[in-house]
């Protein structure tokens, strides 16, 4: 039965470093010298696996691919790059799924996987390199016995994630990932290599936090971190939800949402389907960074309602291989189209939820061939990102963020695309109608963005943000090179 889960892990936090120019023509021109040991063309054999990413679906192609090794190769490559008419895109962890990527074709990839060191600080800060995955930030931070906000999926970019926010489970006690960072070294589209912190560059610190892909590659940043909460154990339980009491676990989860959701918990909900069967399951996953009796007490609510419960105590560091059935690591699998929607919604419009469940189940048994696709809810903690103010970073939901639904289709079929689509699609923009989430405009989170919502509905609809946006865009990107991944514009007329 939890074959289905396999899909569902994917997309958390799953936006991956995207930055790169969406021009696309070819040049003569030669790599420099220094550098020219380090770019590969299509030829060479390990080229299709260091230029894999994680969906197929309208993704960027590549016919190059620069690996460097240290920031100064980087720069050089940068300052060739944009005297040439070569399209780039810098890859950190590969996730990033949006369509607006398939503006980038015959392009370089900039793979950053030699930038994967964590180092832990004296002042317990953390400096992670720009090619580094959440599975090795968390080995490193909780084996110092400290902790801070990171995605539900080990194989996702550090610093793709965080550049959009970065939401987790930890978000109602430390703040989004973002919200912990300190400083950040950002090389820019001709090269030059700038710090940006609240003392250095601090517009550009502004932006790097929730719309950071437009404006340059980090390279490395320093993150704050926290001591580990109860020893560093979170209590997780996972539960299958029988169909009869689908309504009552809605219910419950909506009560906890009214009553403050406790900023140590953390709810992932997931309609899927058995692989064999082609069954809807109803999945919960409850996860408590707290003492064992506060968290029984929570699951306790739901407990009347699951077939099957599996609870244990866990420490964070191996939280990954446990939450969610143990299967993430199946979830970073590559190759598949992943054609995704999302929403932000104050509450789970019970009766709304309902009929997604019943359309889902409908949808899976007339489209066999799209049985991996999930609807997929993350409620988590709130006073953590509410704690700062609206105008703390370029990140623009603050007081909007209680739940964030993604309707994640997936297949390998094409003969299925356009079902796919027209299902996503329609839930999603009948889940963003204000009488259904609970917001009067329509809020996106931008690492899970498809591409086809409003600029404002991403990345906030007040004036000032887009002033402040266009500004930076056209200070630290004027030729537009960074504009693949949900691009900020530089004129106010293009904001929608």
């Amino acid at each position: 039965m939890y074959g289905l889960i396999e899909v569902f892990l994917t997309f958390n936090v799953l936006a991956g470093s995207a930055l790169g120019s969406p021009k696309s023509t070819r040049t003569v021109e030669p790599w420099p010298e220094e550098i020219s040991h380090l770019a590969f063309n299509e030829s060479w054999p390990q080229f299709v696996e260091k230029t894999t990413r994680w969906s197929t679906f309208e993704a960027p192609t590549f016919n190059e691919v620069f690996l460097p090794e240290t920031v100064e190769q980087l720069s050089k490559g940068l300052e060739y790059l944009s005297s040439t008419e070569k399209a780039w895109l810098a890859k950190s962890g590969g996730h990033g799924y949006s369509p607006t990527l398939g503006v980038i074709q015959e392009a370089v990839m900039i793979n950053m996987e030699n930038f994967d060191n964590v180092i832990m600080n004296q002042d317990d800060t953390v400096t992670v390199g720009s090619g580094t995955k959440f599975r090795d930030l968390v080995s490193a931070v909780g084996t110092a016995g400290r902790e801070l906000t990171v995605g539900a999926c080990p194989c996702v970019g550090v610093m793709g994630a965080t550049l959009g926010g970065g939401l987790g489970r930890l978000q109602g006690l430390y703040g989004l990932t973002s919200d912990a960072l300190q400083s950040a070294h950002v090389v820019l589209w001709n090269g030059t290599v700038v710090e940006a912190s609240e003392n250095s560059n601090s517009d550009l610190f502004w932006g790097l936090r929730g719309a950071g892909h437009n404006f340059g590659i980090v390279v490395d940043a320093t993150f704050a971190t926290w001591p580990a909460a109860n020893d560093g154990l979170q209590y997780n339980v996972d539960m299958i939800i029988a169909r009869d009491h689908l309504e009552d676990m809605l219910k419950v989860t909506n009560n906890l949402l009214n009553e403050d959701l406790d900023p140590a918990l953390a709810i992932m909900i997931a309609y899927g389907s058995d692989p064999q069967s082609l069954n809807p399951v109803i999945f919960v996953n409850i996860v408590y960074a707290g003492p064992k009796d506060a968290a029984q007490a929570i699951v306790d609510l739901y407990s009347n309602f699951s077939v099957s419960t599996n609870e244990q105590m866990v420490p964070w560091t191996n939280l990954t291989s446990v939450a969610l059935a143990g299967i993430i690591e199946e979830g970073c699998a590559t190759g598949s189209r992943a054609n995704q929607y999302s929403i932000l919604t104050k509450t789970l419009h019970q009766e709304t939820f309902v009929d997604i469940y019943n359309s889902y189940t409908t949808f899976v048994k007339e489209n066999p061939a799209a049985n991996n696709s999930v609807v997929f809810i993350e409620t988590f903690g709130q006073q953590g990102v509410d704690a700062l103010d609206d105008n703390y970073s370029a990140f623009p939901h603050r007081k909007s963020f209680a739940n964030a639904v993604v309707f994640s289709m997936r297949y390998f079929d094409d003969r299925v695309a356009e079902a796919a689509k027209a299902w996503g699609l329609r839930w999603r923009n009948q889940v963003a109608e204000p009488e259904i989430s609970g917001y009067e405009e329509m809020h996106i989170y931008q690492n899970y963005a498809h591409g086809d919502e409003p600029k404002s509905a991403v990345y906030g609809y007040a004036e000032w943000r887009h002033e402040r946006l266009s500004a930076l865009k056209t200070s630290y990107d004027p030729h537009s090179h960074f504009n693949g991944y949900h691009n900020v514009p530089s004129k106010l007329a293009d904001w929608n």
